[in-house]
């Protein structure tokens, strides 16, 4: 009787992708719409907060991963508000548990980014002011940053 070697469980491949992609909830509100900003001789001055926030979906490896942007903009008063929260639904298989957290909070929000500088370019463009170009952002230094101020480290 020959001896067979059990079989590994095959491992499963590795897949990253986006089942549906929305906007969750968009709020404009422009405080002062009789202010002008043409001729101004400062530019307004542009606040912008962004975090990104995960939930674990009900099927087996779908997570929702929401980017939060909330962005104030003034000059010697405030002009507009935005609030926006896009989310994206991805499937993510076969990557190991130690990389989960930086396909979240890295790689899926990289691939919503774009989607969230067009709502901004066009809500603030139709709330009457010159378009909002956002700056790309460093999701991993952003990560950092919310990981520091849970008090959680790096992984």
């Amino acid at each position: 009787m020959r001896g067979t070697m059990p079989k590994k469980k095959a491992e499963k491949e590795q897949f990253l992708g986006i089942i549906t992609q929305y906007m969750e909830d968009l709020s404009f509100e422009n405080i002062n719409p009789n202010h002008r900003t043409d001729g101004e001789s400062e530019p307004p001055q542009i606040d912008m907060q962004l975090k990104v926030n995960i939930e674990k979906a009900k099927e087996e490896d779908v997570y929702c991963v929401s980017l939060v942007a909330n962005i104030q903009a003034k000059t010697h008063q405030p002009l507009f508000i935005l609030d926006l929260t896009y989310t994206g639904e991805f499937v993510i298989e076969g990557f190991p548990d130690e990389m989960l957290n930086h396909i979240l909070y890295i790689e899926c929000p990289r691939l919503l980014f774009p989607f969230v500088r067009s709502i901004v370019v066009s809500a603030v463009s139709e709330g009457g002011f010159p378009p909002l170009c956002l700056d790309p952002v460093n999701f991993t230094n952003l990560y950092q940053q919310q990981n520091e101020s849970q008090g959680q480290t790096l992984q």
